[in-house]
């Protein structure tokens, strides 16, 4: 099938987020979630919560009641320019590339209005952006990919859906209806296999 639109993950994808200021806010919000100390334990803990929730901290702190959106508003006190870095140095430029073949837009459980500035990203370049706390339930849950199919005004199989995580990204977007691809990684479950933006920008230019 053609790709009419690429949609693209955030975490791990295009932004990684450096783990020693968001593990110790996880850990200390956990904590207070379920009233217990911060101990080796609680940590052991919730690593098996975020295993059992897809790798989706987000997940972990709505089922515990929290709105969609709460886990990131809590990860957008940090300086942003110091909570995420680029996963390649060349992704913004790859991204203005592939836009000139492709319409592109994302969706992520993170607050995409600091996260992306902070990386030289220029938003106006996504045609469409999700974010946190604009859908009911985070990833993995299908509202946000179900939206990604209305706002795209175009047939599921038409669009790609680009993440980091099988459970997370490609399983959820397969079961819209949409192609998916897997980057940084392989996986099976996948249409495509990514090991670069530049792979990516190489299959926008076979779309004209």
């Amino acid at each position: 099938m053609p790709v009419n639109h690429i949609w693209f993950d955030f975490s791990e994808t295009i932004g990684h987020i450096n783990s020693g200021q968001r593990d110790a806010m996880k850990y200390a919000e956990y904590a207070k979630a379920v009233d217990k100390p911060v101990t080796d334990q609680l940590k052991t803990e919730f690593d098996e919560q975020y295993k059992q929730h897809h790798n989706s901290i987000s997940d972990i702190f709505y089922s515990l009641g929290k709105p969609a959106g709460w886990w990131s508003g809590r990860l957008a006190t940090i300086n942003a320019t110091e909570l995420f870095s680029l996963m390649d140095s060349d992704i913004p430029h790859a991204l203005t590339e592939i836009k000139q073949f492709v319409p592109i837009s994302i969706f992520s459980n993170i607050d995409l209005d600091t996260a992306l500035p902070a990386l030289g990203i220029d938003t106006t370049l996504f045609d469409h952006v999700i974010s946190s706390g604009m859908v009911s339930k985070p990833k993995p849950a299908l509202d946000g990919f179900h939206k990604i199919v209305e706002l795209s005004a175009l047939p599921a199989d038409q669009l790609l859906y680009i993440g980091d995580h099988v459970t997370k990204d490609i399983i959820p977007a397969k079961a819209v209806g949409m192609q998916a691809g897997i980057i940084w990684n392989e996986s099976d479950q996948a249409d495509y296999s990514f090991g670069s933006f530049s792979e990516i920008l190489a299959l926008a230019k076979q779309q004209v």
